[in-house]
């Protein structure tokens, strides 16, 4: 069989939880250009990421299977009434994706796991998987010889399980909807806690809005609202987008953690302080155009790390698919 052909044979299941977090939103992207550069793609929703046993997967799959498609169709009626409930249904950054309800694939499939994902529940004979967070993996989580390991971001990578620094880095910015409509006087302070929940330096109460549980439309009415936004995450896009709206965008830096340690060679952070010096804030102030320009380019930069993604999946699978 030749490169070509398999090359055609190729076809992709995306393993994402049924969020609107980054991590799931960067997975739905994927989808979304892997199906448009022609690929045969799906995405796969699971309700539990931990390695089970096979009886517990299957009881997790089936009842997971079961609310998931009530709340798919009960949605349109009720969402407005309940719409925490129906909070990942209603405010779905990427929609129109193909969806694998079965939990099996073929030979000829790859299966994409992000990092929360222990274990291979799919079977799947191809495994990705995908570092888009410092990684917690465990002896017998993940196959040694077999699985290809990329990373979203330098950062995140792990130098034993992806030496090569392979990078899969397809952010997704909906400028349309992240953009600054207020101009005029702000004065109030909102919050971003996030992965940084579990933070030791993390306040017992915050005075504004935390964002965290907001539909995107609101966190957006909030950027707009707000002179200050202050993140406890140091990882989050919603930094970013805070600027986007006209926050001035500050991230408190873990403890013991310089600005170096966040803004370098791989991230220049542009539009955001990296704590509260007057430095770091006027320099979030005067490269806010710098990051608006790295937006509008982020988009197309998205597609061209799929397809080097396409092209390495290609040769690095190339003579086993459809072979035991």
């Amino acid at each position: 069989m030749s490169k070509d052909d398999n090359r055609n044979k190729l076809k992709y299941v995306i393993v994402s939880p049924r969020n609107n977090g980054g991590g799931a939103i960067v997975l739905h992207v994927l989808c979304k250009y892997l199906n448009a550069l022609g690929y045969e793609a799906e995405m796969f929703y699971s309700g539990y990421f931990s390695k089970p046993g096979i009886f517990f997967f299957w009881y997790k799959w089936i009842m997971f299977t079961i609310k998931d498609l009530w709340k798919l169709a009960s949605a349109p009626l009720l969402a407005k009434m309940f719409k925490r409930y129906y909070f990942n249904y209603i405010d779905v950054p990427i929609r129109g994706l193909p969806r694998k309800y079965l939990p099996w694939v073929d030979d000829n499939t790859i299966v994409v796991y992000p990092e929360i994902a222990k274990g291979n529940f799919l079977k799947g004979k191809h495994v990705v998987r995908w570092l888009l967070y410092h990684h917690t993996y465990k002896d017998g989580e993940y196959d040694k010889e077999k699985d290809l390991f990329v990373c979203y971001r330098h950062v995140f990578n792990d130098h034993k399980l992806n030496p090569k620094e392979i990078t899969l880095c397809c952010p997704y910015f909906n400028l349309d909807l992240y953009k600054r409509t207020n101009f005029g006087e702000r004065s109030a302070t909102c919050y971003i806690v996030r992965k940084g929940r579990n933070r030791s330096d993390l306040p017992a109460s915050l005075d504004g809005i935390i964002i965290d549980d907001l539909l995107e439309q609101e966190k957006v009415e909030v950027f707009n609202k707000c002179k200050y936004c202050i993140s406890f995450d140091t990882e989050t896009a919603y930094s970013r987008i805070a600027a986007l709206c006209g926050c001035i965008s500050i991230i408190v830096p873990e403890p013991g953690k310089s600005v170096s340690y966040y803004r370098n060679e791989y991230n220049k952070r542009y539009g955001i302080a990296i704590g509260f010096t007057d430095t770091e804030i006027d320099y979030a102030k005067s490269t806010i155009g710098l990051l608006q320009k790295e937006h509008e380019k982020m988009n197309e930069t998205s597609k061209n790390s799929v397809k080097d993604f396409t092209e390495y999946c290609c040769k690095h699978f190339d003579n086993k698919l459809g072979k035991d």
